[in-house]
């Protein structure tokens, strides 16, 4: 009797809170707007959920090691004006998505660099890291949006597979690979130690140095992936692209069980977390909800997680 107690205890069992919370929000905005369960509704929440879940997969691993990327909204926006650049100067539209993704390696190298060999502050480098893109970003394009991309190239955010948008699956697909990763795999090893005990880990012949550089690396290449497919979801490349995206990226994963010191947390958790997001923003969207007020309920969400992990691990700690 025990044993069936203890797996449906609230706080032993934190992805069962974490759906229970789901269920309620879809609950509650299906009796708020008739539109809410709509097929289209639902379809349009996957389309709109994948860029902060391409960049809720690096962040996980990043927090769950004991530090935290502000910079991935920039990294983003900087990625898709250089796919922009690079496409209206004359590339290939392929290549020009090479070119940024590879634009958000380097932006992942230098902080990784940065961090790991030199010890830097993560929230720091990142921070400034974010500043500087994001400047860079309305210099070498003056904030005006590029569009007239091919139409092959729209497949990635704009193509339905069988009803289902193509970038959802490749989301899903993402985080499946990045799951096995995370368990069954010597990396996610080095990963949780370095999130519990650091020094212990060093000691133990593990390159720290190189497993947070991965890390960073990482989180640039799947911002930048974020970047390639929210330009061909909108059609165009903005200065404001993946603006406060990092906010969202981090609520996500911090409601999904993550906990803020590292250490602790789950794939799994973060995907539930993510659909949380999602749905409470298309909710309170339907709703005619304004962004300064769902601002407030977001923070208050991210708040509320980290404050239960930091005092008594209480709704997702």
């Amino acid at each position: 009797m025990s044993v069936w107690v203890r797996a449906f205890s609230f706080k032993e069992n934190k992805l069962l809170v974490q759906l229970l919370l789901l269920l309620f929000i879809i609950v509650l905005f299906s009796f708020l707007s008739p539109y809410f369960l709509s097929f289209t509704n639902f379809m349009n929440v996957l389309n709109q959920m994948v860029e902060i879940g391409l960049i809720a997969i690096p962040m996980t691993m990043i927090v769950i090691s004991g530090a935290m990327d502000l910079s991935v909204g920039s990294i983003l926006g900087f990625s898709a004006v250089c796919l922009g650049i690079a496409f209206e100067h004359g590339l290939n539209i392929w290549l020009s998505v090479l070119v940024a993704l590879l634009a958000g390696l380097l932006c992942g190298a230098v902080n990784g660099y940065l961090i790991a060999r030199h010890r830097m502050q993560a929230i720091v480098v990142t921070i400034g890291m974010l500043v500087m893109l994001r400047g860079l970003v309305y210099v070498i394009n003056e904030g005006r949006p590029i569009s007239g991309y091919p139409d092959d190239f729209y497949f990635l955010g704009q193509q339905y597979i069988g009803g289902i948008p193509f970038n959802a699956i490749f989301l899903a697909v993402m985080f499946l690979l990045a799951n096995f990763v995370m368990r069954k795999t010597r990396f996610s090893t080095y990963v949780y130690g370095i999130g519990n005990n650091e020094e212990a880990v060093h000691y133990s012949g593990v390159s720290v140095i190189r497993t947070r550089f991965v890390l960073f690396l990482l989180s640039g290449l799947f911002s930048a992936l974020a970047g390639v497919f929210l330009v061909s979801r909108l059609a165009s490349a903005e200065a404001t692209s993946g603006t406060n995206i990092e906010l969202d990226v981090l609520t996500a994963t911090l409601i999904g069980g993550t906990h803020i010191f590292g250490g602790r947390g789950s794939l799994s958790g973060t995907f539930v977390g993510l659909l949380i997001i999602v749905f409470l923003r298309n909710g309170l969207n339907l709703l005619g909800v304004s962004v300064l007020y769902q601002a407030v309920i977001l923070g208050a969400l991210l708040l509320i997680a980290v404050g239960n992990k930091k005092f008594n691990g209480g709704l997702t700690g």
